[in-house]
């Protein structure tokens, strides 16, 4: 149960950072924002605030901010709803006659009024046209451009062209495509900036801040503040040469060279042999002593640190993007280099077990991968539609319509049957531990 929760609350922070950066881009642009979701699928709950519905989906894959964009509705120029010449729908009008809702579910509702659709816009001249009185009169009437359409129990406000997104020019959409991941960014910096002012940083220099009680440095007489110098007669500059040393011990005694107010002092101490499984089963050996580098306190320094470990974090999680689209064209990807919404179940609960500031810590190394991975330059995710907003700005003109949405509706079957292909593994790698 406790995996449960930090992976709804892991997810729901990430995701909702993420789409909140779109949010507020779009609408400081101008640009409508129908519909503010966390997962997919069904709706499970919504709430209409303003302009736009706030629903929460069943399924935890992502999450998305509806903007209108005629871009993908190029075989239905007026409208994106499913409205037909002939289809009985009902009207809600306003004080001055025009159009403040259209109704498409059924509804007995006597002030409405009942219409059979002869014409209509909903987009640039935003007017509905249609017979009335059993069909003996054709009424034509104005929609307002605030105007809503009511469809599976849910309000929708329409999008007139100049709230589109692809009506805006190629910064705005740049801006508001680019403010997820971002966003992404800004939520890791400052988790890992708060982190560091609560646990301090650690000094590169190989100063003892913590001994651990009845460890094998504790036996061996180390204390805190120490200073190791050498190491079976390696010098040491920073701590991770101490690391480094301790791994080539293999767990043999090794003899420890240390400065203590002034005196140096030879010390041996045997490293603690700890045994564990891979992923794979496979057995791997570590090494621990039981020490800990000496941290400095600073608000200033928490800043530093927490920009310098959003950057080692981006770093790493880069190269393993790189690294995994290589392995494609070299034959040598698996499925195990990825993790679907099982892995981030798994991780957040091995993270929920080791304590709140390891799950914090969690959440912004995950809200970095989502960041880069949303980056990627494929017409699905932010990277791609990226592209296409660089290709306006450079060639002055955007991409065609139906290339536009034939790549984007190829990469997201191509993403759906790789997000399935690798849950269905990470369910196979959980139940076959």
């Amino acid at each position: 149960m406790q995996g449960i929760i930090v992976f709804i609350i892991v997810f729901f922070v990430v995701v909702t950072v993420h789409e909140l950066g779109h949010f507020i881009a779009a609408k400081r642009s101008g640009i409508l924002c129908q519909e503010f979701a966390i997962g997919f699928g069904p709706k499970i709950f919504h709430k209409k605030i303003g302009e736009t519905n706030f629903t929460i989906r069943l399924l935890p894959i992502g999450g998305y901010v509806k903007m209108p964009d005629n871009v993908f509705d190029f075989n239905n120029d007026v409208s994106p709803y499913d409205i037909k010449k002939g289809m009985q729908i009902s009207l809600k009008l306003d004080n001055n006659d025009q159009v403040e809702k259209i109704i498409l579910d059924k509804s007995n509702d006597i002030d409405l009024l009942q219409i059979e659709v002869n014409e209509y816009d909903l987009t640039y001249n935003l007017f509905i046209e249609g017979f009335t009185n059993s069909g003996q009169d054709l009424e034509k009437f104005t929609v307002r451009k605030d105007a809503c359409v009511v469809f599976s129990g849910m309000e929708e406000q329409i999008a007139p062209v100049e709230r589109m997104f692809s009506s805006h020019s190629w910064g705005k959409k740049f801006i508001t495509l680019f403010a997820g991941p971002f966003m992404n960014f800004v939520l890791a910096l400052f988790i890992f900036i708060g982190l560091t002012f609560v646990n301090g940083y650690s000094i590169k220099d190989p100063i003892i801040g913590e001994v651990v009680e009845n460890s094998p440095a504790q036996k061996a007489g180390i204390q805190v503040d120490d200073k190791i110098k050498e190491i079976d007669g390696v010098t040491i500059s920073n701590w991770s040469d101490i690391s480094s040393n301790i791994l080539k011990s293999n767990g043999n005694q090794i003899n420890v060279k240390i400065e203590r107010l002034g005196r140096e002092e030879n010390l041996q101490l045997t490293p603690e042999v700890n045994v564990v499984k891979t992923e794979k089963g496979e057995e791997q050996k570590t090494y621990k002593v039981g020490i800990a580098a000496k941290k400095e306190y600073g608000f200033i320094k928490s800043i530093i640190a927490g920009f310098n470990e959003t950057l080692l974090y981006s770093t790493v999680i880069f190269k393993g993007i790189v690294g995994l689209f290589a392995s494609i064209f070299s034959g040598g990807f698996s499925l195990n280099q990825l993790g679907g919404p099982v892995a981030i179940y798994e991780l957040s609960t091995v993270a929920a077990q080791s304590g709140i500031l390891t799950t914090i810590r969690w959440i912004g190394i995950l809200s970095v991968n989502l960041g880069l991975m949303n980056l990627i330059p494929i017409p699905v995710l932010d990277g791609g539609r990226i592209i296409f907003v660089l290709y306006e700005a450079i060639f002055r003109k955007p991409i065609s319509k139906k290339a536009q949405y034939y790549m984007t509706a190829t990469f997201s079957i191509l993403l759906l049957i790789l997000l399935l292909a690798v849950t269905w593994n990470d369910i196979s790698r959980l139940f076959s531990k």
